[in-house]
């Protein structure tokens, strides 16, 4: 008990009264939905077999981030299309969820994650089965490559059809976000093996063992889901060695936003709120945001962040005057753009983001936003039409000149566009499923 009092008062100072009322509402609601699921009985088998068993490395809860967050918002789609089975990791075990029509099933599977730096885990392999033996699945789904080990994935991959979701660039270095350590700084796709060795902590040689499984993975697997096309073809430059054939069965599903209902546009007015969007870390623009601030400090700018993170980083930030707003609650970004009337939304990652969420809840809010030319990013704002485009060179020197642009010419409308919601993101992977072969195999949907 004294050490969850510890952790709340941490998380108050860090991101307000505002932050820590959001974590607490996600956390209990994730308490109720497990709630919800009864234990599966000895000796249980579906009526059917289910043909996919997603497995991930994380819970899928909010407060993880970004690719959780997305997983829940698609499964609470699919579970109304199709019978679910999903294998994710607490700490001490593994969970087995399945989910048909009403019903609700759990089964809590011994072992514990593998290492996120792991090459193979014989452990993890042997809950994979058990729980595919379990449901009757005939293929895995990994959702997800980070915290998995990809010598065990193959080895599953050989034995029934393995799908695979990357959401970051975890094929190509266990640091998804290609941040290198210790600087902080975007490593720009690196393949010096002392480079790398000196940033992992690992042999000058590892880092290539691990590379040469992932593109065998990347070329076994029966279909490869992407979250943006930028990804799919960087992912294509980064491993030359995939073959044409395999890369046909690489594919694009954008992750779904909470609703894709976009708020009334207004007529731009003045810029006097400027807001650090998505959450307040290293590889997520913190810095550079406050250095931002500094720049136009007396310029007339109001300031906030929106975001758990850091707690130095959102320390610094008060000092610095911005309102820190901290931890919000997943589906509820655009209206309190709104509301709080924020004029332009700031999306300062330092790394290539392969989709990024906040974007499409910023177009969904009418919100234009200022971000680096880079990633998935560098594609996606200019055909939104959603704002301006930095160089990562130009740091935030450049962040500050485009907001000073703004303040002179004034603000950009953003128009409304079609995004991707949890039933769309649902159905385009069911399409890939189906072009598998796999639905044929599951059973009546009650």
């Amino acid at each position: 008990m004294l050490h969850r009092l510890r952790v709340a008062w941490r998380v108050l100072r860090a991101e307000g009264a505002g932050g820590f009322r959001d974590r607490t509402l996600d956390h209990r609601a994730e308490a109720a939905r497990r709630r919800a699921y009864v234990p599966l009985p000895p000796g249980w088998r579906p009526e059917a077999p289910i043909p996919v068993l997603l497995v991930t490395s994380a819970p899928p809860v909010p407060w993880l981030g970004g690719v959780p967050s997305q997983l829940r918002t698609r499964l609470a789609a699919e579970e109304r299309l199709r019978p679910v089975a999903l294998l994710y990791p607490t700490g001490s075990a593994w969970r087995l969820e399945v989910r048909a029509g009403t019903r609700r099933w759990f089964l809590e599977m011994p072992g514990a994650a593998p290492s996120p730096f792991a090459l193979e885990d014989a452990g993890f392999e042997q809950t994979v089965r058990a729980a595919r033996e379990r449901v009757g699945a005939h293929a895995v789904h990994a959702e997800g490559l980070a915290g998995l080990p990809p010598a065990s994935l193959l080895h599953l991959a050989r034995e029934g059809p393995l799908l695979l979701s990357l959401h970051d660039f975890a094929a190509f270095c266990p640091r998804p976000h290609l941040i290198e350590e210790p600087v902080l700084r975007f490593c720009h796709y690196s393949t010096d093996p002392d480079r790398c060795a000196r940033c992992l902590a690992e042999t000058a040689t590892w880092q290539g063992t691990r590379r040469a499984l992932t593109a065998e993975l990347l070329t076994t697997a029966a279909a490869v889901v992407f979250p943006s096309d930028f990804l799919r073809q960087i992912h294509g430059e980064l491993f030359p060695g995939v073959p044409a054939d395999a890369r046909r069965r690489w594919c694009v599903v954008e992750p779904p936003i909470a609703s894709t209902s976009s708020l009334e546009r207004r007529t731009p007015g003045p810029l006097h709120h400027a807001a650090l969007v998505g959450s307040v870390q290293p590889h997520k623009g913190a810095a550079v945001f406050a250095e931002t601030v500094r720049l136009l400090e007396g310029e007339g700018l109001r300031w906030s962040a929106y975001g758990g993170g850091d707690a130095e980083h959102l320390a610094t930030l008060r000092r610095l005057g911005v309102r820190v707003r901290g931890y919000y609650r997943a589906g509820s970004l655009p209206e309190r753009l709104r509301r709080d009337g924020v004029d332009v939304a700031l999306l300062l990652s330092v790394w290539p983001e392969a989709h990024n969420l906040v974007l499409s809840e910023c177009v969904a809010a009418g919100v234009p936003v200022v971000a680096f030319d880079l990633g998935a990013l560098g594609e996606r704002v200019p055909r939104l039409g959603a704002g301006r485009l930095v160089t990562l060179e130009q740091g935030a020197a450049g962040i500050a000149a485009a907001l000073r642009a703004m303040q002179r010419d004034g603000l950009p409308k953003v128009p409304a566009a079609v995004l991707t919601g949890p039933e769309e993101a649902a159905a385009a992977l069911r399409e890939v499923y189906g072009a598998l072969g796999l639905l044929a195999l599951e059973g009546p949907f009650a």
